[in-house]
């Protein structure tokens, strides 16, 4: 009887690696180019904007956490992704700004920066302890793997192939030109590919973000895959403590993921 994944598919920021070095400098960037009368920005300031990277689930509202940051926004803005989300648009409002306008600078400033000094933005990302390790044993034992992500190919192919030539060459979905692909739309995809049975039984997806893992659960299509919560990715303690009472998800540890896939929670 199989006892791991027919496929195991991976979201990359916040689950593989840890963008937030990246993140805060190329937020400081397009915030000093695009925000009205920007303030100056402090390395200090990475550690607070670090801590809030859970609130966040669109580039521009990276400059936004940190113009909340550098203004000292008050903790009740900063609780939830609700009240983010309220105190992002006030501040976008307040500035006279448009949320394309934010992301484009974003885009741009990192565009910019890989293209100039590749090896310095590479730097400026950190793998999870344990994670490429684990990862390499299960590309070399068999075990299909896809990352499943809406990070650019380009970006996400190279941090890969940085840290071993085996993971560069790992399947990477969820771009397309023009638009971004909806995960469960890229792991219905993928379930397909690999000829999995009704409801994607023998697909695993490791992610960190709760919301998209619901939504997941929710597509007929999927409803069998096995769906699993990053605890050391992108989230809270509050999230974190929700998937106790959840019937299809399951909280998984640095821990557990080094361990054999028999030994994963079930």
């Amino acid at each position: 009887m199989k006892t791991g994944p027919a496929v195991l598919a991976l979201d990359f920021d916040g689950v593989l690696c840890d963008g937030r070095p990246e993140y805060f400098e190329a937020a400081r960037r397009a915030y000093r180019e695009a925000w009205p009368g920007a303030r100056d920005v402090p390395d200090a300031a990475a550690a607070t904007f670090g801590a809030h990277r859970p609130l966040v689930e669109s580039g521009w509202e990276m400059p936004v956490l940190l113009h909340a940051v550098v203004a000292g926004e008050p903790a009740a803005g900063l609780v939830d992704r609700a009240a983010w989300l309220a105190t992002a648009r006030r501040l976008l409002a307040s500035a006279r700004l448009e949320a394309e306008t934010l992301g484009r600078a974003l885009n741009g400033v990192r565009d910019a920066w890989f293209a100039r000094a590749p090896d310095d933005w590479v730097r400026h990302n950190v793998f999870y302890p344990g994670v490429v390790a684990r990862l390499v044993e299960a590309v070399t034992t068999g075990t299909p793997v896809a990352v499943v992500t809406t990070k650019a190919e380009r970006f996400a192919r190279a941090l890969l192939t940085a840290q071993d030539g085996r993971l560069g060459a790992l399947p990477i979905v969820g771009r397309e030109p023009g638009r971004t692909v909806a995960k469960s739309e890229s792991l219905t995809r993928l379930a397909v590919a690999h000829r999995l049975q009704a409801g994607a039984e023998g697909l695993w997806f490791v992610e960190d973000l709760l919301e998209t893992l619901h939504a997941v659960h929710a597509t007929p299509a999927l409803a069998a895959a096995r769906l699993f919560l990053a605890d050391w990715g992108y989230n809270t303690l509050e999230q974190r403590a929700s998937v106790g009472w959840s019937a299809h998800l399951r909280l998984l540890s640095l821990g557990a993921w080094a361990e054999p896939f028999a030994a994963w929670p079930r």
